[in-house]
């Protein structure tokens, strides 16, 4: 199942590449540059989500097959259920940063 990773480094590709033209565009009026302010903030907040979810999805079904043999383990495991909810929470930063930069 190695074929999430490189399928998400693909699709981020393939929309970087998409807004290349957008990026180079010489007239550059100020409705262009809110959507495109708007576009990077979606794709950093979607790309960091999906990063997320997939790190839930390998730490949360490792903690409990954990949490299964070992039940007294089953509250330091939630750590590693917070650190993955973080990569969203820092897409989600990096959203509102583009979104309100000058």
């Amino acid at each position: 199942m190695r074929i999430w990773p490189s399928l998400l480094v693909a699709l981020t590709a393939i929309i970087l590449l998409a807004l290349v033209p957008v990026a180079h565009a010489e007239e550059a009026g100020a409705a262009s540059m809110a959507t495109n302010k708007a576009i990077a903030a979606a794709v950093a907040m979607g790309v960091s989500a999906l990063g997320a979810g997939y790190a839930l999805a390998k730490a949360g079904a490792a903690a409990s097959a954990a949490a299964a043999e070992r039940p007294e383990v089953a509250g330091r495991l939630l750590i590693y259920l917070v650190l993955g909810e973080g990569i969203a929470i820092y897409g989600l930063l990096v959203a509102i940063l583009i979104i309100f930069a000058a």
